[in-house]
Protein backbone atom coordinates (compact mmCIF):
# COMPACT_ATOMS: atom_id res chain seq x y z
CA UNK A 1 0.00 0.00 0.00
CA UNK A 2 1.34 3.37 -0.97
CA UNK A 3 1.33 6.25 1.46
CA UNK A 4 0.19 9.50 -0.13
CA UNK A 5 2.87 12.20 -0.16
CA UNK A 6 2.36 15.10 2.17
CA UNK A 7 1.92 18.19 0.21
CA UNK A 8 3.38 21.38 1.68
CA UNK A 9 1.40 24.58 1.26
CA UNK A 10 3.57 27.64 1.12
CA UNK A 11 3.21 31.13 -0.13
CA UNK A 12 5.77 33.54 -1.35
CA UNK A 13 4.68 36.29 1.11
CA UNK A 14 4.83 34.27 4.33
CA UNK A 15 7.69 36.29 5.86
CA UNK A 16 6.19 39.67 5.05
CA UNK A 17 4.18 39.83 8.28
CA UNK A 18 7.31 39.36 10.35
CA UNK A 19 9.11 42.12 8.47
CA UNK A 20 6.07 44.38 8.82
CA UNK A 21 5.96 43.94 12.61
CA UNK A 22 9.74 44.29 12.90
CA UNK A 23 9.56 47.67 11.18
CA UNK A 24 6.26 49.08 12.45
CA UNK A 25 6.34 47.98 16.09
CA UNK A 26 9.36 50.14 17.03
CA UNK A 27 7.72 53.12 15.34
CA UNK A 28 4.80 52.73 17.71
CA UNK A 29 6.60 51.73 20.90
CA UNK A 30 9.50 54.21 20.84
CA UNK A 31 7.33 57.34 20.90
CA UNK A 32 5.17 55.81 23.63
CA UNK A 33 8.23 55.03 25.76
CA UNK A 34 9.65 58.52 25.17
CA UNK A 35 6.34 60.08 26.20
CA UNK A 36 6.21 57.93 29.35
CA UNK A 37 9.70 59.03 30.40
CA UNK A 38 8.97 62.72 29.71
CA UNK A 39 5.67 62.49 31.58
CA UNK A 40 7.35 60.90 34.60
CA UNK A 41 10.06 63.57 34.72
CA UNK A 42 7.58 66.43 34.40
CA UNK A 43 5.23 64.94 37.03
CA UNK A 44 8.11 64.54 39.46
CA UNK A 45 9.29 68.12 38.89
CA UNK A 46 5.73 69.42 39.31
CA UNK A 47 5.29 67.56 42.61
CA UNK A 48 8.57 69.02 43.89
CA UNK A 49 7.55 72.54 42.79
CA UNK A 50 4.17 72.19 44.51
CA UNK A 51 5.85 70.93 47.70
CA UNK A 52 8.36 73.78 47.86
CA UNK A 53 5.74 76.41 46.99
CA UNK A 54 3.46 75.13 49.75
CA UNK A 55 6.30 75.07 52.25
CA UNK A 56 7.32 78.63 51.37
CA UNK A 57 3.73 79.84 51.87
CA UNK A 58 3.52 78.04 55.23
CA UNK A 59 6.84 79.48 56.38
CA UNK A 60 5.80 82.97 55.28
CA UNK A 61 2.49 82.67 57.15
CA UNK A 62 4.39 82.09 60.39
CA UNK A 63 6.02 85.53 60.37
CA UNK A 64 4.02 87.14 63.18
CA UNK A 65 4.18 90.90 63.69
CA UNK A 66 5.54 90.85 67.24
CA UNK A 67 5.29 94.63 67.79
CA UNK A 68 1.60 94.63 66.91
CA UNK A 69 0.96 91.61 69.13
CA UNK A 70 2.78 93.13 72.13
CA UNK A 71 1.00 96.45 71.79
CA UNK A 72 -2.35 94.71 72.01
CA UNK A 73 -3.28 95.23 68.36
CA UNK A 74 -4.05 91.56 67.85
CA UNK A 75 -2.34 88.97 65.79
CA UNK A 76 -1.14 89.82 62.30
CA UNK A 77 1.62 89.16 59.83
CA UNK A 78 4.81 91.14 59.37
CA UNK A 79 4.35 91.68 55.64
CA UNK A 80 7.98 92.43 54.76
CA UNK A 81 9.26 89.45 56.77
CA UNK A 82 6.63 87.16 55.23
CA UNK A 83 7.55 88.13 51.67
CA UNK A 84 11.27 87.81 52.39
CA UNK A 85 10.78 84.39 54.00
CA UNK A 86 8.76 83.10 51.03
CA UNK A 87 11.53 84.13 48.61
CA UNK A 88 14.22 82.69 50.89
CA UNK A 89 12.58 79.27 51.28
CA UNK A 90 11.84 78.91 47.58
CA UNK A 91 15.32 80.05 46.56
CA UNK A 92 17.11 77.71 48.98
CA UNK A 93 14.95 74.61 48.40
CA UNK A 94 14.56 74.84 44.62
CA UNK A 95 17.02 77.21 42.92
CA UNK A 96 15.60 76.46 39.45
CA UNK A 97 12.19 77.87 40.43
CA UNK A 98 11.23 81.51 40.00
CA UNK A 99 8.87 83.34 42.33
CA UNK A 100 6.17 85.05 40.31
CA UNK A 101 4.35 86.74 43.18
CA UNK A 102 3.92 86.75 46.93
CA UNK A 103 0.78 88.43 48.22
CA UNK A 104 -0.24 88.98 51.82
CA UNK A 105 -3.88 89.67 52.60
CA UNK A 106 -4.70 89.85 56.29
CA UNK A 107 -3.30 86.61 57.74
CA UNK A 108 -3.19 84.76 54.39
CA UNK A 109 -0.08 84.42 52.25
CA UNK A 110 -0.32 83.33 48.60
CA UNK A 111 2.80 82.29 46.68
CA UNK A 112 2.97 81.73 42.92
CA UNK A 113 6.05 80.12 41.34
CA UNK A 114 7.20 78.84 37.94
CA UNK A 115 9.90 76.41 36.88
CA UNK A 116 11.23 75.56 33.43
CA UNK A 117 11.96 71.83 33.09
CA UNK A 118 14.04 70.42 30.25
CA UNK A 119 12.69 67.07 29.14
CA UNK A 120 15.24 64.23 28.92
CA UNK A 121 13.98 62.74 25.64
CA UNK A 122 13.16 65.48 23.19
CA UNK A 123 11.37 63.17 20.79
CA UNK A 124 7.87 64.65 20.75
CA UNK A 125 6.94 68.30 21.17
CA UNK A 126 8.96 71.05 22.80
CA UNK A 127 12.28 70.36 24.53
CA UNK A 128 11.26 72.25 27.69
CA UNK A 129 8.03 72.94 29.56
CA UNK A 130 7.06 75.57 32.12
CA UNK A 131 5.37 74.37 35.30
CA UNK A 132 3.19 76.67 37.41
CA UNK A 133 2.34 76.26 41.09
CA UNK A 134 0.31 78.26 43.59
CA UNK A 135 -0.10 77.77 47.32
CA UNK A 136 -1.81 79.69 50.09
CA UNK A 137 -1.36 79.45 53.84
CA UNK A 138 -3.11 81.17 56.70
CA UNK A 139 -1.90 82.11 60.15
CA UNK A 140 -4.17 80.34 62.63
CA UNK A 141 -4.54 81.46 66.19
CA UNK A 142 -3.78 78.83 68.81
CA UNK A 143 -5.49 78.23 72.15
CA UNK A 144 -5.84 80.85 74.89
CA UNK A 145 -5.42 78.51 77.84
CA UNK A 146 -4.70 74.83 78.36
CA UNK A 147 -7.63 72.51 77.92
CA UNK A 148 -9.37 71.19 81.01
CA UNK A 149 -10.12 67.96 79.15
CA UNK A 150 -6.58 66.67 79.56
CA UNK A 151 -6.27 63.83 82.09
CA UNK A 152 -4.04 65.51 84.66
CA UNK A 153 -3.22 63.65 87.91
CA UNK A 154 -4.90 65.00 91.03
CA UNK A 155 -2.26 63.64 93.36
CA UNK A 156 1.37 62.69 93.06
CA UNK A 157 0.84 59.29 94.73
Amino acid sequence: MAVPAVRRISSAGGGQVLVFFALVLPLILLPAAAYAIDAAVSASAYARLEEVTTRSAEEAAQQVDAARLRSGGGIGLDIEAAIARAYEVLRSALPAAKVISVSVSGVTVTVRADQVVTLPIQFIGRPAITLHAMAAARLAVGYESPSSLLPLPTSTF
